[in-house]
């Protein structure tokens, strides 16, 4: 995995941090990430996961299966993170399924609350009833 190491490398240096502010923010040492750099030894997958988001990359362009450091879909604002157990098939380009990402069980909060799972239920019964309301208004047209 000759690029994992050179793309830790030069995720690192880019930012200016050294090998142990590296290890200090993923949990580890020193010698573990010397040892990455110079492809003496790979990180487990979940260390992969852990660079990849203090990196704010993909798990792929590490990997050298990507040259866009960026994952396939972009979040402007900066509210999504690397979270294995969430399905982002709400995100689909530049469109997102509102309902889909109320759902999702993703933290969403307005003015710093957090909206509750019953309140989201009943913004996404608003949402279904507003469209279906559209609908039937084209309809009569």
């Amino acid at each position: 995995m000759l690029v994992l190491g050179e793309r830790i490398k030069s995720s690192r240096i880019s930012r200016e941090w050294t090998q142990e502010e590296l290890a200090k923010k993923i949990g580890t040492t020193k010698h573990v990430i010397s040892n990455w750099e110079r492809d003496k030894a790979n990180p487990d997958p979940a260390q992969i996961v852990a660079l990849a988001d203090v990196f704010e990359v993909s798990t792929d362009y590490l990997l050298g299966l990507s040259n866009f450091p960026q994952p396939h879909f972009w979040d402007p604002f900066g509210q999504l993170s690397i979270m294995p157990v969430i399905d982002y098939s709400f995100v689909q380009g530049m469109a997102w399924d509102l309902p889909r990402l109320i759902n999702s069980g993703i933290t969403l909060t307005v003015n710093g609350t957090e909206i509750a799972p019953k309140d989201k239920k009943l913004i996404t019964t608003i949402i279904e009833l507003t469209l279906e309301r559209i609908k039937e208004a084209q309809r009569e047209i």
